[in-house]
This record gives C-alpha cells, structure tokens and sequence, in this order.
C-alpha cells in the first residue's frame, strides 16, 4: 500500500515540477518523496522507477501524439527502429532509471540520519 502511494504521490508532484523546472526536477521529487516516506531501499527504487517511468512515458507519448510522429518518425528512421513507439518506450526507460536512482538517493540519505539499534543480550 506504501508503494502505491509512494507512486502515485512521486507521479503527481513530478508533474508538478516538470511544468516549473527541467527535466531533472523529476528526480529532485522521486529523492525528496523518498526522504519523506521510509522503504526499503528496494522499495525506494521501484517506487521511482515507476512514479517517473510512466509519466515520462506518459508525457512522451502524448507529445508524439499532438505533433502527429514526425519528430519520432525521422529519430526512428535514423536509427533505424521498425517503429517509433519503441522510441516512446526508451525514453521512459531513461525517465525510470533516473527516477529510481533519484528516489534510492533519497532513501539513502535518509538512512544516515537514522541510529541503529543495537540487539539486545535477549534477542
């Protein structure tokens, strides 16, 4: 439930900040939301992973959408890709992996922060 709140919550102010800022205000968000929220740090990266995945994907797509694939079209023949939706995919992969390593960043400097606890004689 953590995680699906952590999504949608990293999603939604990515959002936000991709309208005010450049692309990287996106992982600001995924390590800020990370820093507030405690996971695991595999929990962390998957949550950034997705949150900035698919709204990068997301956004990208809708871009091509609006400006009818000649952008994508072109980028695909000069890559030689079959169809330019893969284009769409690649670009959110990159989105993801940077999102995941924003939001695992956070987690981690979260961590410094918090003392272990030492086990017990009884435990």
């Amino acid at each position: 439930m953590k995680l699906i709140i952590k999504v949608m919550l990293i999603a939604g102010l990515a959002y936000l900040s991709g309208l005010y800022l450049p692309w990287w205000g996106m992982v600001v968000v995924a390590a800020g939301v990370s820093l507030a929220i405690p996971t695991s740090s595999f929990g962390a990266f998957v949550s950034g992973f997705i949150g900035v995945g698919l709204l990068w994907m997301v956004i990208s797509w809708k871009i091509d959408i609006e400006s009818h694939s000649i952008l994508t079209a072109k980028v695909a023949a000069l890559f030689k890709v079959d169809d330019p939706i893969y284009l769409v995919i690649g670009s959110g992969f990159i989105g993801a992996i940077a999102g995941g390593l924003g939001s695992l960043w956070g987690n981690s400097f979260r961590q410094i922060f918090i003392k272990k606890k030492k086990a017990s004689f009884y435990s």
